[in-house]
């Protein structure tokens, strides 16, 4: 191992402060990261994103190391997690400059943050991963369904004890070709939903007045196949939502929400929501999408996706593309968007670990 220091990450009042070095390595860590994956600059954070997210400690408080020598930041660590004194999980991301690999940077900042987690009283730390495809044979998740490379991050992963929980499946749809196809399928699920829904579109910042009906649908979420993950998302209110939205407009992301209502009741049932940044204007990226358990069964999540990719169409007529990430084991919603014209492109991981 070379001797490296391993000090707090700062997180400063302004952009315009030296300590915002520290905030430039994680983002320019993640940033190289996501290009090494998806070939492209189209998820990169800009810095006043990336110091938004950090200053913001209301919903997921974060913790930072970074590991550095004679000066230079060779790899970082962040633990965020929820601020519930009766929360387990502990979420885990370290990232080494990728020519300061193994030499034992990864598993020093590693270790301070398993210290960081069990300070906090946590015993369950979760990673994500992401993974370019490639040939041979892969690691599978505990759910038996899906796998990932086994590349480096896997298997530094692994040997540092996480256990590959779940994996999943990241597709791309091509708007281009593929509208006629989707506005069909949109017309045959709505008549099969029936008179008793009807879709709501608006653009972020959510309306006051809808705020606190779309946070109960997002607290839903939990609802999704999570394997043997151990879920823990925290409350969702109004607030919540705005704060959100917030952190999207500091780097200029439009979000688009799709909801379907059930009329007779006044609730939300389904949800779709799109990102559109600047990074790659001719990207949309996929959040959240859901059906309440009780209305599923009347194609409403066929409804409230193609739908929602038709205003995105009509506003957005630079996007081109539309990327997308479900678990493997999460069939329903693979059929859906396998239907619309999705394809797969690539893969992720949710890891976990025990602490002792």
């Amino acid at each position: 191992m070379i001797d490296v220091t391993v000090r707090s990450i700062r997180v400063p009042h302004s952009i315009d402060a030296p300590e915002i070095v520290d905030l430039e390595a994680v983002r320019q860590l993640r940033n190289a990261h996501a290009a090494h994956v998806h070939g492209s600059s189209a998820y990169d954070l800009t810095l006043p994103q990336v110091l938004a997210a950090w200053q913001d400690q209301s919903d997921r408080p974060v913790i930072g190391r970074l590991a550095e020598r004679n000066g230079l930041i060779l790899g970082t660590a962040s633990v965020d997690h929820l601020p519930d004194a009766q929360s387990r999980t502990a979420g885990v991301m370290v990232r080494v400059h990728a020519e300061h690999r193994r030499q034992g940077i990864g598993t020093r900042l590693l270790r301070e943050a398993e210290a960081i987690a069990a300070e906090l009283g946590r015993s369950v730390l979760q990673s994500w991963t992401e993974h370019r495809h490639s040939g041979g044979a892969g690691l599978r998740a505990s759910t038996g369904f899906g796998s990932v490379p086994r590349d480096a991050t896997a298997m530094f992963a692994r040997r540092r004890g996480f256990r590959l929980e779940q994996v999943y499946r990241q597709s791309t749809l091509d708007l281009r070709s593929t509208a006629l196809h989707t506005d069909a399928l949109c017309a045959r699920a709505r008549t099969h939903a029936g008179d008793d829904y009807r879709y709501l579109f608006w653009l972020s910042p959510t309306p006051a007045a809808l705020a606190p009906a779309l946070a109960d649908l997002k607290s839903r979420m939990a609802d999704a196949p999570s394997g043997n993950v151990d879920v823990e998302d925290g409350e969702w209110d109004a607030a919540r939502i705005a704060r959100i939205e917030a952190h999207d407009a500091v780097g200029g992301v439009r979000r688009l929400i799709g909801a379907v209502r059930h009329e007779p009741s006044g609730v939300l049932v389904a949800l779709n929501e799109l990102n559109v940044s600047p990074a790659d204007p001719t990207i949309a990226h996929q959040n959240d999408t859901l059906v309440r358990a009780e209305h599923r069964g009347r194609r409403l999540g066929t409804w409230v996706k193609c739908a929602t990719l038709a205003r995105l169409r009509e506003l957005f007529p630079q996007v081109t593309h539309v990327e997308t990430y479900n678990a493997e084991e999460n069939e329903p919603m693979l059929v859906i968007n396998e239907a619309i014209g999705f394809t797969p492109v690539s893969c992720a991981g949710e890891w976990q670990k025990r602490l002792s």
